[in-house]
């Protein structure tokens, strides 16, 4: 792994900091920081992006923060975002046994769903849209009080369209392309 640039400072990332691949890229973890690196570069968003996600201010939301660059004076080639370490996929939730397991009673789960709710809420009152809610866009905390949103990303901003939708949460009575509140 080349080494990178943020915010002028130069960053080493090596295969221990490795976190996870993904369809866009590969995130890796140092320190409080995570870095999302695009697998294609063309993907990157705009610094501008970047701004207009930055009004989400609930700590559960994962958001991108700043912009990583080749090098100096490199090409953006991703972005950083806050670490949240020791957590669970949300859809390895759903399962009876992982329940059992984790001794994850039906209230449990339920403040877990309020949880999301309010978070949308929040993203809604800011003028964004999820668009791609599908279960492998969240995390649980290890103690299942709450849930992390990540892949914000992907996120439909006052000035950009929605990057991403899994078929299989996409609104059948909407038009394709066409997202609100209500489609969230």
């Amino acid at each position: 792994m080349p080494k990178i640039q943020v915010n002028g400072k130069t960053i080493s990332l090596t295969n221990k900091n490795f976190l996870a691949q993904g369809g866009e890229g590969a995130v890796y973890a140092k320190g409080k920081t995570a870095y999302k690196i695009y697998a294609d570069k063309s993907k990157m968003i705009s610094a501008d992006k970047i701004k207009e996600l930055s009004s989400l201010t609930n700590a559960n939301i994962i958001k991108p923060e700043n912009a990583i660059f080749a090098g100096k004076g490199g090409k953006a080639i991703g972005y950083t975002m806050r670490y949240v370490p020791k957590n669970v996929p949300l859809c390895r939730i759903f399962t009876k046994t992982f329940k059992d397991k984790n001794n994850i009673t039906p209230e449990m789960s339920l403040d877990l769903i309020l949880n999301m709710q309010e978070t949308v809420s929040h993203i809604h009152s800011k003028k964004i849209l999820v668009v791609d809610l599908n279960e492998m866009n969240f995390l649980s905390c290890p103690k299942f009080k709450s849930v992390y949103f990540i892949d914000v990303d992907s996120y439909q901003t006052p000035s950009y369209p929605a990057t991403a939708l899994m078929e299989s949460v996409r609104d059948r009575h909407m038009k394709p392309g066409i997202f609100t509140q209500d489609t969230d």
